[in-house]
């Protein structure tokens, strides 16, 4: 079958159709660079059980196993995100990155859909490589000569108690040891990053996870990072999803934030999701001589 790729915005994004994610004759490179490009991808009509979720994802690194939200049977790796017609919140109601809390952060994310609300509950990714290209040369030069640290922000912790607290249909793990909820682990990463993939430089601040600026107290950083969150979340930066059952759609961390939109009162959806982890720290961007030049 022939692969068509339909992008979903101008900035990041595309709907792939004509793969078979589950078939033998899975193009796991083909599908790699359609994530290079296009930094977000989905997938519909798939019929993935969760081992060929696992499979598939595998191929971008290893996948994390969720230290509070309990996974499917005999995958690890697999969880399911469930709001039902009574719960008033959802996961992920915030612009975030996953997990840039850790030294090694999240690369991918990725969703499996199992059942959606009639309208509704659409994901927002927003591209923090075209966020970073818009600002001006002055606050570029400014931006890649700065690190920041990285935990879980008082804001995090808030929704994720109220979260915890009122969505009664998510099964939990409750690993206290985990280090992924270590509330006191720190990390520093460059404000600006690499994009392997594409070369690109990306913005790397979210307000689930940076806390500050390297060297500046919180109240000296804010005002630059409500700036930065700001930008990032501009219409001309992002996309959304209207998701349908059987779709598979994932988008990577190193150059994108997303939102889960709370917006299907009275409805269910069903999601199976999977983090996939960096195989090294996040490192400086350098920016492309070419596109310097021409700045």
């Amino acid at each position: 079958m022939t692969i068509s790729v339909h992008r979903l915005s101008g900035a990041l994004g595309a709907e792939v159709r004509g793969l078979d994610l589950a078939g033998p004759d899975f193009d796991a490179a083909a599908v790699h660079a359609l994530f290079a490009e296009h930094h977000a991808l989905f997938f519909p009509e798939q019929n993935l059980m969760p081992s060929d979720f696992v499979r598939v994802m595998r191929t971008f690194g290893e996948p994390l196993v969720h230290p509070y939200l309990k996974s499917l049977p005999d995958y690890p790796q697999v969880h399911e995100l469930r709001k039902t017609p009574d719960d008033q919140v959802n996961f992920g109601n915030l612009w975030h990155t996953d997990f840039t809390n850790l030294a090694r952060p999240s690369l991918a994310n990725a969703l499996y859909s199992i059942e959606v609300p009639t309208h509704g509950g659409d994901t927002l990714i927003a591209s923090t490589c075209a966020a970073f290209e818009a600002l001006s040369n002055g606050m570029k030069d400014m931006l890649r000569n700065m690190n920041a640290v990285h935990g879980f922000s008082e804001k995090y912790k808030r929704d994720l108690a109220d979260q915890t607290a009122r969505t009664a249909n998510v099964a939990r793990n409750d690993d206290d040891s985990s280090e992924y909820l270590d509330a006191s682990l720190e990390v520093i990463h460059p404000v600006v990053r690499s994009h392997p993939p594409s070369g690109r430089e990306s913005l790397y601040v979210n307000c689930g996870f940076t806390l500050r600026f390297e060297n500046m107290t919180p109240e000296e950083s804010q005002p630059l990072l409500n700036f930065l969150y700001q930008h990032c979340e501009r219409p001309e930066f992002g996309m959304r999803y209207n998701w349908a059952p059987r779709t598979l759609g994932m988008w990577d961390n190193r150059s994108t934030l997303h939102y889960a939109n709370n917006d299907y009162p009275g409805q269910l959806r069903v999601m199976q999701r999977l983090v996939v982890l960096e195989s090294d720290r996040p490192q400086p961007a350098h920016p492309n001589p070419l596109t310097a030049e021409a700045n």
